[in-house]
């Protein structure tokens, strides 16, 4: 059966993306402390009125975060490893703020809490 020149090229990229994150990782002072994983609140995972971007971001917070309460992200940090602009983490954020599932206390570096 012959491979289609897409299912080449799914291959081809998705090698190149775990390579690539496979790299990052080795690199991330996180996946020291995490082994490469990272625990879940159910009330984030089970949230019904949170878009997909909106849970993803928690769920970058949530990494950084440690096994402390708050953590010092930047957007561009946030939307490069979710793979989206820094425009759109920035309205995302936004409305995780309005809904009053995280904190952000603004000064010179944004400071995310996440509120029990």
């Amino acid at each position: 059966m012959k491979t289609k020149y897409n299912d080449f090229w799914l291959t081809k990229n998705n090698k190149a993306a775990n390579a690539y994150m496979d790299e990052v990782a080795k690199e991330s002072n996180f996946t020291g402390h995490h082994k490469e994983y990272t625990i879940l609140p159910h009330k984030i995972h089970r949230c019904y009125g949170l878009s997909s971007y909106e849970k993803l971001i928690l769920v970058d917070l949530v990494a950084y975060m440690s096994d402390q309460s708050q953590c010092y992200s930047t957007i561009e940090m946030i939307a490069r490893n979710l793979g989206r602009s820094s425009k759109s983490v920035e309205r995302h954020i936004t409305k995780l703020a309005e809904k009053k599932l995280i904190l952000v206390s603004q000064s010179k570096n944004n400071i995310y809490y996440l509120p029990n």
